[in-house]
């Protein structure tokens, strides 16, 4: 019976999904949703109701960082910490104009900021997120 548990908390620990990717997946479904927003949009109310659905809720998810950023300020260095924060104004304001006048072409910045941060987290492995890889579980080590 604890064999079993073992087993099933080791492949849990397998399969959960680093922070670092859980960020870099909100991103990437979220540009999805902008892309689809702006590839699709025509006048009409359905297609505005999209558009703005997509913006506000990319506007969510910034508002998110901004929040995490402010509330653990030791996270990164300054000067990422004020780069991410100048971002997310730059954000908010695009996303007042994209709302204001409707023009697929205005959600087109904030595609390329949620790709550029997106490819960030993709590639950047830090020595701990090659360590967390390597490490085994540390309960296995207990019950062999």
């Amino acid at each position: 019976m604890y064999k079993q548990a073992l087993k099933v908390y080791e492949n849990a620990q397998k399969t959960a999904i680093p922070l670092k990717e859980l960020e870099r997946l909100a991103i990437a479904r979220m540009t999805h949703k902008l892309i689809k927003a702006r590839d699709n949009f025509t006048q009409g109310k359905e297609s505005y109701d999209k558009y703005a659905n997509a913006l506000r809720f990319n506007q969510k998810l910034w508002t998110l960082i901004q929040s995490n950023i402010v509330d653990n300020p030791t996270n990164g260095t300054a000067s990422l910490r004020k780069s991410l924060l100048n971002l997310s104004l730059f954000i908010d304001k695009q996303t007042m104009i994209a709302l204001r006048n409707p023009d697929p072409n205005s959600i087109t910045p904030l595609i390329e900021i949620n790709k550029s941060i997106s490819g960030g987290l993709h590639n950047h492995k830090t020595p701990s997120d090659i360590k967390t890889q390597t490490q085994k579980p540390a309960i296995t080590n207990i019950a062999r």
